[in-house]
C-alpha cells in the first residue's frame, strides 16, 4: 500500500494544487459528488438535471420533487464540508450530525441529525449492525478516535468504513460517510475519492465483507477479517489513485489543449465565450450534440462545433432558461473559437463538466 500512497503523492505534485485550482475543482465536485452519491441511492436525476439543480437552482421538473431536494441538500452539505477544510480544530461527532442534518433537511426532519432508535440493515448484505441502544456510545468512541488522530488518507478510509459499520442513522448513512471521508482527505491536502459505476459492486462488497468478518464490539479481528481489512484499504487506495489521475487529466497544469483535440463541456463553453449553462441549454433543446464520449462518460466536443450560429428565437429562449440577459445572448449568438495568437494554442477553461463517474455505498 505504501507504493500506492507514493503514486497518489506523485499525482498531487503533477496537479500542482494551489488555492485557485482547489476552488475550481471544488466547484466541479459540488455537482459531480452530488450526482454520483445520490445516483447510487436511486435518485433519478441525470447529470445534466443534477447540474441544473445545483448550479442554477432549478428544483422542479418531470422528476419526483424528492430527487431535486436530495440534490439541493447534498450540494449544501458539500458546501459545509468545504468550509471546514481549513478550520484548525473540529469536533467530528458534531460534524457528522450536521452533515446528516443537511442531507435529510426538509425530507425527514424527524430523524435528521439524530441517531436511530430502531434496528436497520444494509441492503443486500448479511452484516449484523449494532443494536440502536449502543449507537450513542459507539459514536462517542468513534468521534474521540477521530478527534485524537491526525488527518491522513488511512484515517479517512477507516472513518468511512466505521461510520457505515455503525450505521447510526435510519437513512443517509452512505452519503454522510462519503462526505466525512472526503472532508478528511481534503483536510490532509488530498482531493475527494470518486468511485466509477463499473466498480460499484466491488466497492460495496469490500465494505460489506469486512463488516461481516469483523466482530462488532470486539477489538479482535479474525484471520479472515484481517484479510478483508487489508483488502478494503488497498482497494480504496487504488480508487483514490484513480481519482487523482482523473483530476490530473482534467485540471493538471500540463494538460494542454494541443494534446487533447476534443474538449470537455467546460473547455468548450470557454472557447465559445458562453456560460456552461448556455451550452447545457443548447444540448437540452437538441441544438447541439456531443461529438463523442470518454470511457468514463464525459461529453466531448470538437473545435469545429464552435462555429454554430443561433437564431434570435433560440437566443431568447436560452436567455430565459439560463438567466443571462438578452444582450448577453445576442453578443454570443455567433459562437466562435478563440485562439491565443502568441501562444499558438486554444484558450481553455479550468472548469470541466460533470460527465464522469458514479459512486458509492448504498444508504439504508
Amino acid at each position: 500500500m505504501h507504493k500506492i500512497l507514493q503514486q497518489i503523492q506523485n499525482q498531487l505534485l503533477l496537479l500542482n494544487l494551489d488555492a485557485n485550482l482547489f476552488e475550481v475543482i471544488v466547484k466541479w465536485l459540488r455537482t459531480e459528488l452530488t450526482y454520483t452519491s445520490n445516483n447510487i441511492e436511486g435518485n433519478t436525476l441525470t447529470r445534466e438535471e443534477t447540474a441544473l439543480t445545483v448550479e442554477d437552482g432549478i428544483t422542479s421538473g418531470a422528476k419526483p420533487i424528492k430527487d431535486y431536494m436530495e440534490a439541493k441538500n447534498h450540494a449544501e452539505a458539500f458546501d459545509y464540508v468545504v468550509s471546514l477544510v481549513k478550520q484548525e480544530k473540529i469536533s467530528y461527532e458534531d460534524v457528522v450530525l450536521k452533515i446528516h442534518s443537511l442531507i435529510l433537511s426538509g425530507m425527514n426532519d424527524e430523524n435528521k441529525g439524530r441517531y436511530r432508535t430502531v434496528r436497520v440493515r444494509i441492503a443486500g448484505s448479511n452484516a449484523v449492525l449494532p443494536n440502536p441502544l449502543k449507537v450513542p456510545q459507539l459514536m462517542e468512541e468513534f468521534a474521540e478516535r477521530l478527534d485524537s488522530k491526525p488527518d491522513n488518507a488511512s484515517k479517512a478510509l477507516e472513518a468511512h468504513y466505521q461510520l457505515v459499520k455503525i450505521h447510526p442513522f435510519v437513512d443517509g448513512n452512505g452519503r454522510t460517510a462519503r462526505l466525512l471521508m472526503n472532508l478528511i482527505l481534503m483536510r490532509c491536502g488530498l482531493l475527494p475519492l470518486i468511485v466509477p459505476p463499473i466498480e460499484r459492486k466491488r466497492y460495496i462488497s469490500s465494505i460489506s465483507s469486512r463488516v461481516v468478518n469483523y466482530s462488532i464490539g470486539s477489538n479482535s479481528i479474525s484471520a479472515c477479517g484481517a484479510t478483508t481489512l487489508f483488502g478494503y484499504h488497498k482497494y480504496m487506495l487504488r480508487l483514490l489513485g484513480k481519482s487523482m489521475n482523473l483530476y490530473v487529466k482534467l485540471f493538471g497544469a500540463n494538460n494542454k489543449e494541443t494534446d487533447h483535440p476534443l474538449l470537455t463541456i467546460g473547455k468548450f463553453a470557454k472557447h465559445c465565450g458562453v456560460p456552461i449553462s448556455t451550452i447545457r441549454y443548447y444540448l437540452r433543446i437538441k441544438k447541439l450534440e456531443p461529438y463523442s464520449y470518454t470511457n468514463a462518460g464525459y461529453m466531448l466536443f470538437s473545435r469545429e462545433q464552435a462555429s454554430v450560429t443561433l437564431d434570435s428565437s433560440t437566443l431568447a429562449e436560452s436567455a430565459c432558461s439560463t438567466g443571462i440577459t438578452h444582450t448577453e445572448a445576442v453578443a454570443t449568438s455567433k459562437i466562435v473559437l478563440a485562439h491565443n495568437e502568441e501562444e499558438g494554442e486554444a484558450i481553455s477553461a479550468c472548469v470541466a463538466d460533470t460527465e464522469a463517474i458514479s459512486a458509492c455505498v448504498a444508504d439504508t
